[in-house]
């Protein structure tokens, strides 16, 4: 036998050993689809498999979904939701394999039945989302004088104490959830300032932005992307891009809560101080009704992203200082750990010293 005839047998029976043992391991360890895959398949397939470390579809065999610290969807999960969407106008397609033209037809009519089921089910109280007329619990924003925006400072004509909280970037999968079941503990209303990329890339959140109105909370419109290089191209607020941007997400929420489904109110990301420019976005803003709103309290939780709650309260507490009517900013994305955690205290406190809790719209 020649030399180079024994280095491949010898060759051979590593590669035959290897995939023995990954068969065994797979049996031993009994990874149902992942396992009875490998085990039929050839021994390159199972080389190829065992480092790419994907099932059979191409999803991830150990891919923890339930993880909390499951913030956002990734990239890859992102753009194959885009593909999905953009794809769903060209073909149907069903357990990976193109639906035939009679199927077309009755997928056709089992979407449009699905459609109307959903439309009825967006039905708030036998109507759509509450509007500020119909809602006992919520204030016209521009009961807080807009004169006094700027210098931190909001009142009220009847001279109340009043806290309005409010969430940014939201709905989440899970920080948003557990902060609506405080609230509604607590039979507390809250406002929520939604962001459309936050919508598009969970699949709880028309779940969620029902829930809401149905529990009575106001939902507002912080735009769909966040993106301040598009918003604000060299800090300078961009009209055109900003109304755009709030458009489209307005029409995300009109999708899932109803076509009447309307907000005056928007928060701009990074806050209506911090960039120049304002002025004509005012007046746009102002022809269109839509009132933005700042804030004039915070918990800090902006600043970071493990914050305990103690260090949330404190902050709260300091911004609030001798305050009678106090907008809270706060953020309900599942990166705040802590302002789930310090929600509860915070209610507490503010209890405590004296304030009812409202919403604007």
């Amino acid at each position: 036998m020649s030399k180079k005839t024994r280095i491949r047998n010898k060759k051979r029976f590593i590669l035959f050993t290897f995939v023995l043992v990954i068969s065994i391991f797979i049996i031993s360890v009994g990874i149902s689809d992942f396992g009875e895959n490998l085990i039929y398949t050839n021994a390159q397939t199972i080389i190829n498999k065992v480092f790419n470390n994907t099932n059979k579809d191409g999803t991830q065999p150990f891919n923890d979904k339930n993880s909390y610290l499951e913030e956002e969807t990734s990239d890859i999960e992102k753009n194959q939701e885009n593909y999905e969407k953009q794809g769903q106008e060209e073909s149907f397609v069903a357990d990976g394999e193109t639906l035939n033209q009679e199927n077309k037809e009755d997928v056709g009519n089992t979407m449009e039945e699905e459609k109307s089921v959903n439309e009825d089910s967006n039905k708030i109280e036998n109507g759509e989302y509450l509007t500020l007329e119909n809602d006992s619990n919520a204030d016209d924003a521009s009961v807080i004088l807009p004169e006094t925006m700027y210098k931190w400072n909001f009142y009220r004509d009847d001279n109340r104490k009043v806290a309005y909280l409010t969430f940014d970037d939201g709905p989440s999968r899970h920080s948003t959830r557990k902060i609506l079941d405080i609230l509604k503990d607590n039979s507390i209303k809250a406002t929520f300032f939604t962001l459309g990329t936050s919508i598009e890339n969970n699949d709880k959140a028309a779940d969620l932005l029902k829930r809401m109105a149905r529990e009575g909370h106001s939902i507002a419109n912080h735009g769909y992307s966040h993106n301040y290089s598009i918003l604000y191209p060299n800090r300078i607020v961009d009209v055109e891009a900003f109304m755009k941007d709030i458009e489209k997400n307005n029409k995300i929420l009109k999708d899932i809560l109803g076509k009447n489904f309307k907000t005056r109110l928007i928060r701009m990301p990074g806050g209506h101080a911090s960039w120049n420019g304002t002025a004509e976005l005012d007046k746009v803003l102002e022809s269109k009704g839509i009132y933005q709103m700042d804030w004039n309290s915070l918990n800090g939780d902006a600043e970071g992203k493990d914050f305990p709650k103690e260090y949330l309260l404190d902050k709260l507490k300091e911004t609030v200082g001798d305050k009678d009517v106090i907008i809270i900013l706060m953020h309900d994305t599942d990166s705040k750990k802590g302002t789930v955690e310090y929600l509860q205290s915070a209610i507490d406190h503010l209890k405590k010293e004296g304030f009812e809790f409202r919403t604007l719209k």
